[in-house]
């Protein structure tokens, strides 16, 4: 991955790059951003910038050996650490980074922005939650112990470092303050809050904001070949989010699922048809946690959209043509005294969602509690 690659974040690009070239690489790092902002592409591409032989004053040179090497992510002196547990394929206590590095390497070369329910999925990690454990903290500090390979860094990107637990959050900890000669840690975090204050204080943090809207238009036109209209429709519900954008790209069908399970649970709801309710949570339970928390997305969207409905300013609401029969006459059930509390019963079941909760209780909770406000 290479800056130029990178949608957006010119002057923080910038930044980096003048920070490697004036010899000012700090030993930790905190690259921080909401999902689909591109902090983990940017901690990649730093990477790279580092481990190129033949830099220009804006990027990696792509030709050299090191940069062959790290756009396969398979250069000695760069390791990635990331959440994992035991699998079907795997099936044995104390699983690795490195067990599933290949995994990792084509989750990554095909899908730099994803999330991490994705590699989840990508792994088979069925309902199990994925960790960074201390045997994990055992195995970088035996690896960093070594002489870089090929460069004069050794780099380590941990992704979603609020996976550590406690035993090995202290043991990088260490690590931190005794940190073997060149060798560079980037903590790629979406929830730095969830961090030890001990190792967030160690770090210097690089805040990566969402993607602008010109920035992401801008891609959406040149790359996947949209129109203007058709990309400022997807910017106008994205948020920043690149990640989310694709899959509005790619996912037609699975909007269109989104849209007409949604009318009925509104409708059901609306009716505290229980029955009815509960077949929709066992409906959406069977679904994968990628496409329930495409779901309950979809819904925080269209509050959003009702509620601007509801206040009469459709100039500034997007809704589809085959939304406009069904979120208008939706609009009068969201109002001021119950949006924040229908937003967090959303809010709340993705968290849920996110931690492997069971998926029957998640919906079938969250749809009884909407059924409530909403006739409220």
């Amino acid at each position: 991955m290479f800056f130029s690659e990178i949608t957006g974040h010119d002057q923080l690009k910038k930044r980096l790059v003048q920070t490697v070239r004036e010899k000012r690489v700090s030993h930790a790092w905190l690259f921080h951003g909401p999902e689909g902002a591109g902090a983990l592409p940017l901690a990649v591409a730093f990477a790279g910038y580092m481990l190129c032989t033949n830099r220009s004053e804006a990027d990696a040179c792509g030709a050299c050996a090191g940069c062959n090497k790290t756009i396969k992510y398979i250069h000695p002196d760069l390791h990635f650490v990331f959440p994992v547990n035991k699998t079907r394929a795997i099936d044995r206590e104390g699983v690795l980074s490195d067990d599933l590095l290949p995994e990792w390497r084509n989750f990554l070369l095909q899908n730099p922005y994803g999330r991490l329910t994705q590699w989840y999925d990508t792994i088979d990690l069925e309902n199990k939650q994925g960790i960074i454990g201390t045997e994990e903290s055992k195995r970088l500090a035996a690896k960093l112990s070594l002489k870089a390979f090929e460069s004069d860094y050794k780099i380590v990107i941990l992704w979603q470092p609020e996976k550590l637990n406690d035993q090995a959050s202290n043991k990088l900890l260490k690590l931190f303050e005794e940190p073997p000669p060149l060798t560079i840690f980037i903590l790629v975090s979406e929830n730095p809050d969830q961090l030890l204050p001990t190792v967030k204080s160690r770090c210097v943090p690089v805040k990566v904001p969402r993607i602008s809207d010109e920035d992401l238009s801008a891609v959406l036109v040149d790359k996947h070949g949209l129109d203007k209209a058709e990309a400022m429709d997807i910017i106008r519900l994205v948020s920043g989010n690149y990640q989310k954008a694709l899959e509005m790209i790619n996912k037609s069908e699975d909007n269109q699922y989104n849209f007409v399970h949604f009318r009925e649970l509104m409708r059901s709801c609306f009716k505290t048809n229980i029955p009815s309710l509960i077949k929709s949570s066992e409906e959406m339970a069977a679904l994968t946690r990628e496409k329930q928390k495409s779901f309950l997305e979809y819904g925080l969207n269209t509050l959003r959209e009702s509620l601007v409905l509801h206040f009469n300013s459709p100039e500034i609401a997007y809704i589809s043509w085959k939304e406009q029969e069904f979120t208008p006459n939706f609009a009068p059930f969201v109002n001021g005294n119950n949006i924040i509390a229908l937003s967090d019963e959303f809010s709340r079941a993705i968290q849920d969602i996110e931690r492997n909760a069971n998926g029957r209780i998640v919906f079938l909770d969250m749809a009884l509690k909407l059924s409530a406000l909403i006739k409220s």
